[in-house]
């Protein structure tokens, strides 16, 4: 099955692409991809993610995607944003991270869902939906560690991801 994700011309991502690489320009950049979704309704979500991941040449997941709610979607992402993975070194000002994150899921309406690959590092535990802790990732890249969030609303998809290596 083909999904058509779309250009999206929100100019409110292009700004936010600009703050984030300008915020992380004194570490790796992050992946950071927005797409419209063409005819959103009916299409399994786990495919559309793998979609999404493999139009920016990483793996698909299948059912290794882990869904987690808002608030640790916000945390994964300050995290992601804030710091390094392979070495918990902060490059981003906390308070910077996490105005960042907060921009990010504000392109997403009540009712989104968010996906990970599981937890990498940082000073939380990552919990999913039905509030199992989760020990361990699995990576949608050939970098030692890989980390972040897909964010998938009812007319928009994006990742937030990042890669690093020890």
């Amino acid at each position: 099955m083909v999904y058509h994700l779309l250009p999206d011309s929100d100019s409110r991502i292009d700004q936010f692409a600009d703050d984030l690489a300008a915020a992380r320009a004194s570490s790796y950049p992050l992946l950071f991809a927005v797409y419209r979704l063409a005819q959103p309704e009916g299409e399994a979500e786990l495919l559309l993610l793998d979609a999404l991941a493999t139009s920016v040449g990483y793996n698909a997941l299948g059912s290794g995607w882990v869904e987690v709610p808002r608030r640790m979607a916000a945390k994964i992402l300050t995290q992601i944003i804030g710091s390094e993975l392979a070495y918990p070194e902060q490059v981003v000002p906390r308070d910077r991270a996490t105005d960042l994150a907060t921009r990010f899921l504000a392109l997403f309406p009540k009712g989104a869902r968010y996906y990970t690959n599981g937890a990498i590092s940082g000073d939380f535990a990552v919990y999913d939906l039905q509030g199992a802790e989760l020990l361990g990732w699995r990576s949608l890249s050939a970098a030692p560690f890989d980390n972040g969030i897909v964010a998938l609303g009812s007319e928009r998809i994006a990742m937030l991801w990042a890669e690093d290596a020890p």
